[in-house]
């Protein structure tokens, strides 16, 4: 993880990349591709992030992409890198944030909506080494409330604060059956990895959902599915402020900096795009994790 209020999305995604490819002990010329994800703007448009991104961290070796998942396109970039390391090569997954477009807690304060904090993560999938192994994975999608989150219909605007306000009126003043209906979304992508996986919930000893003031609707979707709550992660979650696509990575440091994450124990990560689409993943951990702090990188191996 990389935290850094003045740096650019893509340059905290080669800090974080380059930390964790020296933790993980790849060479830069072993891996494949490298797979970018953020939910904000990563530049200007039209630029390939990803493979400036790649350059940064591994140089012309491999290859790079972008996917573009909003918010549940960094738990996302994880199963696509898992996938691919079945070529034998390692692949480097990377994510990262900032609201730098508008004041994005003065957003918060006038519209409602979470205020976004800057931050990138990095992850290596391979074979070897690392101290967890991915179980098994799900997606789900409620395809049709993406129209509700259109900011403006016109191509190569800028999206401003009043855009922000009437697409969050729109997509939050939601029919209860539309709530359900997403909650019916969130429930298939945690239950279809943990059937993937052949193992109940009751065995998950950690879930690791995404942030949101109240808890809700994950706080209800743990006792729906059986899965065990934190309150202390959710704690966690209101102190720092919403990380966006590295959510998830940062869930898994927390846990690993408290020393929650022990041999055999097995996480449930989820991640969700608005509220139309959700990415879930099971971990099982081989050995507890090591976490190093340098100055504002934070390395998990």
């Amino acid at each position: 993880m990389c935290e850094d209020a003045g740096s650019a999305p893509a340059d905290m995604a080669v800090t974080a990349g380059k930390a964790a490819l020296t933790a993980a002990d790849v060479a830069a010329g072993e891996v494949r591709w490298v797979i970018h994800a953020g939910s904000g703007p990563q530049g200007s448009q039209g630029w390939p992030v990803h493979h400036h991104i790649q350059n940064g961290i591994v140089g012309p070796h491999g290859n790079a992409f972008e996917v573009r998942q909003n918010c549940a396109g960094g738990l996302t970039t994880w199963l696509l890198g898992s996938r691919l390391t079945e070529e034998g090569a390692p692949s480097i997954c990377t994510g990262a944030d900032n609201w730098s477009w508008s004041d994005r807690f003065a957003t918060a304060r006038e519209y409602g909506g979470e205020p976004m904090s800057d931050a990138a993560h990095a992850v290596v999938m391979s074979h070897t080494g690392g101290f967890g192994r991915i179980l098994a994975s799900a997606t789900a999608s409620y395809p049709e409330l993406s129209e509700d989150w259109r900011t403006r219909k016109a191509y190569w605007e800028a999206t401003d604060a009043d855009d922000f306000r009437r697409a969050y009126a729109r997509a939050t003043t939601r029919t209860l059956d539309s709530a359900r209906t997403s909650f019916r979304m969130f429930a298939r992508a945690v239950t279809c990895a943990l059937a993937q996986a052949q193992v109940s919930s009751q065995y998950v000893t950690h879930f690791v959902p995404p942030g949101s003031g109240s808890g809700e609707p994950y706080r209800l979707l743990s006792k729906s599915v059986g899965l065990p709550w934190s309150e202390a992660l959710h704690s966690h979650y209101l102190d720092i402020g919403y990380l966006g696509v590295s959510t998830q990575a940062e869930g898994i440091a927390y846990l690993a900096e408290i020393g929650a994450l022990k041999k055999d124990s097995i996480v449930l990560l989820l991640a969700a795009e608005y509220q139309l689409s959700a990415t879930a993943l099971l971990l099982r951990v081989t050995r507890p994790p090591r976490v190093v702090a340098n100055g504002r990188v934070r390395v998990v191996a």
